[in-house]
């Protein structure tokens, strides 16, 4: 089961909001060996776009190493969509091959398009995008 805390989840949204007009994105932790997140790195959007986002390469690696000292392990990205639902598009797939081949992580979707946000989970491999249910606890 893929659950995230009620807190990762608000601040998730929190940065969506806080970064529009331009898509946000972060990295998102928990426990090894685990499908629970209960971290959240909010990151910059190298791309400064209201279309796409880019993880910014340094500020990745660092992450990366503080979860290492944290002894957590990095889960997926989470990014958000300012004026469309919370699925992924042709770019996000696109990206997500890229990134990660063998499908592996979890993306994560918050969605600004509606009054209220709407946060989903995926996991991208090739062209399959299977949406996984979120457990918030």
């Amino acid at each position: 089961m893929f659950s995230i805390t009620s807190e990762v989840r608000d601040k998730m949204i929190d940065h969506a909001k806080g970064e529009v007009p331009n898509e946000a994105c972060g990295l998102f932790a928990g426990p090894k060996g685990t499908a629970t997140v209960e971290t959240f790195f909010p990151m910059h959007n190298a791309a400064e776009s209201h279309l796409i986002y880019q993880l910014d390469p340094k500020e990745f690696i660092e992450v990366e190493q503080t979860a290492d000292r944290l002894g957590i392990q990095i889960l997926g990205v989470m990014h958000s969509h300012t004026v469309s639902k919370a699925y992924p598009s042709e770019t996000d797939v696109r990206d997500a091959n890229q990134f990660d081949p063998f499908g592996l992580w979890y993306y994560i979707i918050v969605s600004l398009k509606d009054k209220d946000p709407v946060i989903r989970a995926f996991r991208i491999h090739e062209t399959n995008i299977n949406e996984v249910e979120i457990e918030i606890t």
